[in-house]
């Protein structure tokens, strides 16, 4: 399996596979509730907030790997305003496939070149955005035992 293939892979068990750390975020988010989405323990961000967070980061990457060198997030795209719970599960879900879609068609020659106009390698971002769903998947865990 070459680099690119076992990221898709990494994505995708991460995503709604059997990953090695535990449930995965479908698996994870489909025991939510629209009450339990809107929670938050003290100030921190609610569930249905942490995912459109995730939301947008996966978009940074899916505009990188298109080759948007001007795209960044925005503040206000970082923790966009909430919507419903079902409508924050759907844009998970097509975003899921829009990332995996940009991934499948990129040029995997260009792993180890940087994301502009950042100081880091595709690689440490594909990387990246899979670890940044998990720490933002053991958030919503820790929310989720509130219930």
């Amino acid at each position: 399996m070459n680099p690119l293939e076992g990221i898709i892979k990494t994505l995708t068990d991460t995503y709604q596979g059997k990953p090695w750390h535990g449930p995965s975020v479908k698996q994870v988010l489909s025991q939510i509730t629209p009450e339990m989405a809107n929670h938050r323990i003290g100030t921190g961000h609610s569930i249905i907030e942490l995912v459109l967070h995730m939301v947008a980061w996966r978009n940074f990457v899916i505009h990188k790997l298109q080759g948007d060198e001007a795209f960044d997030v925005s503040e206000a795209d970082n923790f966009p305003p909430s919507t419903t719970w079902q409508t924050a599960l759907e844009e998970l879900e097509k975003n899921q496939a829009a990332l995996l879609g940009a991934l499948r068609a990129w040029d995997m020659e260009k792993l180890e070149n940087p994301v502009p106009p950042r100081n880091y390698s595709y690689y440490k971002l594909l990387h990246g955005i899979v670890h940044h769903d998990l720490y933002h998947l053991g958030q919503i865990v820790m929310i989720t035992k509130q219930f």
